[in-house]
């Protein structure tokens, strides 16, 4: 299939949502935050380039991981995809794609802080590129203007009161005292409301904190793991946390829209949904778009091989499964696959023809045979 579809899994994973699902409610209980990074990890990967869990991609030799950006400072969870990529591996192997989990994981959180949910479509595939020199065009700083913001989130068709919509994902979570001490040191922004300015002085006490604390204020201090329009309400009232929250309430652009969102938390809802949902289908790579490795690892990470070795073997795979070590997690499938959707860590090969080196460039070609299991060890070696 060359496009989004609803239930593109139906045949191929039936349980597909489900699992998700499953898996998202029972991390929620252990670890609620879980449900907030969802949220962020679809905005950091849909809004940078495509829905193409580029994002997931680890920092290996010569390529930089997006998670590196300053722009993605406070991200984490990321192995928790790991967690529901193994659930689907065990029900239906090599079938659904990381970018498919980052969509429907935030589908399913955003049900856990208490919004819509959203029907979201599937089918995308899997990036094996790494876009962090793309982060800082597509992800606004939180020192940002509206303008600013407004001008990303349209380039790629999210309109004025969808930007809206989306920033009141701000009505959950927390920021760290790093990203708002500006507004109160050496004095006090004069647009933030007194009282609030206090509360943040109490939980941001000095104008340098260490970013590796856990320092951190909440933007909705009633509700604070609730996504409602409590965020709309404390923007005009000037209890944002950070510059863009309070221009928003300020730009004769999008002030009609916030005063809407804060009388009538259904229409927040609402527009938030036609919001993600717009987000979600943004360029993303599907149908033949990337045809690629012969070398497939259950987990959401990256795997790529060199050129130069790939020469070697003439195009074609090993007729056996050369030893690995440090594979997390520890299955390995040496498949002909025509889609690639799936990533693990960098390989270290043993054998004699391959030789130990494990520079990371490009993936292999893609052979003409169908699927193959040559090997599946269940340890590391």
């Amino acid at each position: 299939m060359s496009e989004l579809q609803f239930n593109y899994y139906a045949q191929s994973c039936p349980k597909a949502e489900e699992i998700i699902k499953q898996q998202v409610v029972q991390l929620y209980y252990k670890h609620g935050n879980t449900a907030v990074s969802w949220v962020r990890n679809l905005f950091h990967d849909c809004a940078v380039k495509s829905c193409d869990a580029s994002l997931l991609l680890e920092t290996v030799t010569g390529v930089a991981s997006e998670q590196a950006s300053e722009r993605s400072f406070g991200m984490r969870n990321f192995k928790y995809v790991s967690t529901i990529k193994a659930a689907l591996e065990a029900e239906c192997p090599l079938k659904v794609s990381c970018a498919d989990i980052v969509a429907l994981s935030a589908r399913e959180g955003i049900v856990m802080l208490g919004g819509p949910r959203i029907p979201i479509k599937t089918g995308r595939r899997d990036s094996r590129v790494s876009y962090l020199a793309e982060v800082e065009k597509f992800i606004p700083n939180h020192n940002d203007s509206i303008a600013t913001a407004l001008s990303v989130f349209n380039s790629i068709g999210i309109d004025d009161e969808g930007v809206v919509a989306l920033y009141g994902a701000h009505s959950v979570g927390r920021v760290h005292c790093a990203n708002l001490v500006h507004r109160l040191y050496p004095t006090v922004d004069p647009t933030l409301n007194p009282v609030y300015a206090e509360y943040l002085k109490g939980r941001c006490p000095t104008p340098d904190p260490d970013p590796d604390a856990v320092v951190y204020a909440r933007n909705d201090r009633e509700t604070p793991m609730i996504l409602d329009n409590n965020y709309y309400k404390n923007i005009i009232n000037h209890k944002g946390l950070l510059i863009v929250d309070q221009q928003l309430a300020s730009d004769p652009r999008t002030t009609p829209f916030v005063q809407k969102m804060a009388a009538d938390n259904s229409y927040f809802h609402e527009q938030f949904s036609r919001a993600i949902a717009l987000l979600s289908e943004n360029n993303p790579l599907t149908g033949d778009q990337v045809l690629c490795a012969n070398i497939e690892i259950k987990s959401c990470k990256t795997v790529q091989l060199n050129q130069k070795r790939r020469a070697k073997r003439g195009g074609q795979p090993p007729a056996t499964l050369p030893k690995v070590k440090d594979i997390v997690p520890r299955t390995v499938v040496l498949s002909h696959l025509p889609y690639s959707y799936y990533r693990g860590v960098k390989l270290i090969w043993k054998d004699s023809f391959l030789g130990s080196d494990t520079s990371p460039l490009l993936p292999l070609p893609l052979p003409l045979s169908p699927p193959q299991i040559f090997d599946t060890p269940h340890t590391t070696n």
